[in-house]
């Protein structure tokens, strides 16, 4: 018996298999879960990560309409005939499943597990996005979908900027943006003396690349590609992460 699995032949280094073998073969399509089967399987786990977080136990299901109403309409909105890497699969649910139950610990009100939800997604979804209307797009949905399914929602819980980290704190919590700029320049200016004598000046998407970085160097089998004009600050910020985080860089 021979089982294949088989990619569309759309996909780069596919080859399309002849007809005259194919007549052979019964083929099954299996396609993507829709929302129905998505809410269902997404649910699951978000019922069973928040029974961690007993005053958090009501938000599974509101979270979990959440997640795939935004993973639908940005599905919808962005497909590989604007760029080659807006495909869309359940991976991005999964992925964000995972970073909020890292995060659960220390969360107390409905409004901490908003932030979170948000902050997590604008980073799995708006980083990859090339245009700033774009990324506009993105932030103005998830804010609506996070309004509609938690009504009682305070305003504070979406004020930008939303920055998580564990740099002032053991856990990866929500922090000010004062407060975290001063712990950055404080450790650039260690970073100088000990590795790289090359001032920056920490502006405001200067601590937004810092914290990107960071957040994917601590992930298992973390991975990103920086993009932008030469001597803007990619290298010199990937070092200075890393060199937070002990890691050599090659």
């Amino acid at each position: 018996m021979f089982v294949g699995a088989c990619n569309p032949p759309t996909d780069s280094g596919r080859q399309v298999m002849s007809d005259r073998f194919l007549r052979h073969a019964p083929l099954i399509f299996v396609d993507f879960p829709g929302p129905d089967s998505l809410k269902q399987i997404y649910g699951t786990f978000n019922r069973a990560m928040l029974k961690r977080v007993p005053q958090l136990r009501s938000c599974a299901d509101p979270l979990t309409e959440a997640m795939v109403d935004f993973y639908t309409q940005s599905q919808k909105h962005f497909t590989a005939d604007q760029q080659a890497h807006y495909i869309y699969s359940p991976r991005e649910l999964t992925r964000w499943k995972y970073a909020i139950n890292e995060a659960l610990e220390p969360l107390e009100e409905p409004e901490d597990l908003v932030r979170l939800f948000v902050h997590e997604g604008l980073r799995l979804f708006e980083d990859r996005l090339v245009f700033q209307e774009e990324k506009d797009w993105c932030n103005k949905v998830i804010d609506s979908v996070a309004m509609q399914w938690f009504p009682n929602l305070k305003p504070k819980a979406l004020e930008r900027p939303i920055y998580f980290t564990n740099y002032l704190n053991k856990n990866y919590v929500s922090v000010g943006q004062d407060e975290l700029k001063e712990h950055i320049e404080a450790r650039l200016k260690q970073f100088y003396e000990e590795e790289l004598n090359v001032p920056l000046v920490v502006f405001d998407s200067v601590l937004d690349h810092i914290l990107r970085i960071d957040r994917v160097l601590r992930q298992p089998l973390g991975h990103l590609l920086l993009v932008g004009a030469s001597g803007v600050g990619k290298t010199t910020l990937t070092r200075f992460v890393a060199w937070m985080q002990d890691l050599a860089v090659f």
